[in-house]
């Protein structure tokens, strides 16, 4: 298993950290994969868990429907919306006048496998902006929902399952907010208390981002 992990981090160092910036080494991926997988799975038995339950209750007997294919893809939305938030790191900060578009910044947000294979592939430009974790902010979850949103109207018509797919992506992109510090409120408080006291490691680095 280590010999694998060594392999992987020569690849990831070697070939496709010449197509992103140069800051973004495999350790730093391991290590935010690892902060966050672990909150995820707490969260998911207390948070989610119970969600998902009223929500299978609700498509039999309040809304007399099968939610089962609507609940399965939005559990694979709250899991890619976990991880989200740090295709940001994909923007290279700046201080001149160069400055990535509006909608370059969020068609990242958006469409983030395209365009991160594009960027590997050599055939995108590099994005620019001004401001430090662009994604990381109450924001972007906005944006983030409206989008799933829109994406849920097409999908489907029944209301219940157009609202579950922005409910489970915003909650999924905030509890990624929540570790990284960038979310203050009682809610994450309740949950800094619950879990991150008894993970040093993640408190230590939660406090410093504060």
């Amino acid at each position: 298993m280590e010999n694998t992990r060594k392999k992987l981090s020569i690849y990831w160092d070697e070939l496709i950290s010449k197509k992103i910036p140069s800051y973004v080494n495999f350790q730093k991926i391991e290590e935010e994969i690892k902060e966050h997988f672990g909150f995820l799975k707490w969260a998911f038995k207390r948070i989610v868990l119970p969600i998902v339950v009223a929500y299978i209750l609700a498509g039999i007997f309040l809304f007399k429907t099968n939610v089962l294919g609507s609940l399965v893809i939005a559990l694979i939305v709250f899991l890619y919306s976990n991880f989200l938030p740090d295709t940001d790191f994909l923007m290279k900060e700046k201080n001149s006048n160069i400055e990535s578009k509006w909608y370059e910044k969020y068609a990242l947000l958006f469409f983030a496998p395209v365009i991160i294979y594009y960027i590997l592939d050599g055939r995108k430009k590099p994005f620019y902006t001004k401001k430090g974790k662009f994604f990381h902010n109450y924001k972007t979850v906005l944006i983030w929902g409206i989008f799933l949103f829109i994406l849920g109207s097409i999908l489907w018509q029944e209301p219940i399952k157009i609202a579950i797919l922005p409910i489970f992506g915003m909650l999924g992109f905030s509890f990624h907010l929540i570790i990284d510090g960038r979310i203050n409120n009682f809610l994450s408080k309740k949950l800094v208390k619950h879990f991150l006291h008894n993970n040093s490691p993640i408190t230590s680095r939660r406090q410093a981002k504060v």
